[in-house]
């Protein structure tokens, strides 16, 4: 999958979002840094590029929440994980073996 595949499928899965091409570039991008992080390679394996999109989903979800575990306002209260544990045992599925 090429860059504009995963740009539009990323707007597909952000409706109504009127994202610039720049930030979702960005959030693409981070989310293929922390992916090659935590598999030890060099690029993101064809199999986790849907992964690659749905971790872009979830920083442009958390923007406004850099640093925070939970928030709350009122009687709404927001708690996040660091990693959804599904796709964190998708992406270490891919992991490389360290020596």
């Amino acid at each position: 999958m090429d860059t504009q595949q995963k740009l539009s499928l990323l707007r597909a899965h952000l409706p109504g979002e009127e994202a610039q091409d720049a930030l979702l570039l960005s959030l693409l991008e981070d989310a293929a840094a922390l992916i090659c992080a935590l598999t030890w390679r060099k690029e993101v394996p064809k199999e986790l590029e849907n992964a690659q999109v749905r971790l872009a989903v979830i920083f442009f979800n958390r923007m406004g929440m850099e640093g925070e575990a939970a928030h709350q306002e009122g009687d709404v209260r927001r708690s996040v994980s660091d990693l959804p544990e599904a796709l964190r045992k998708e992406i270490f599925a891919f992991r490389r073996a360290s020596t």
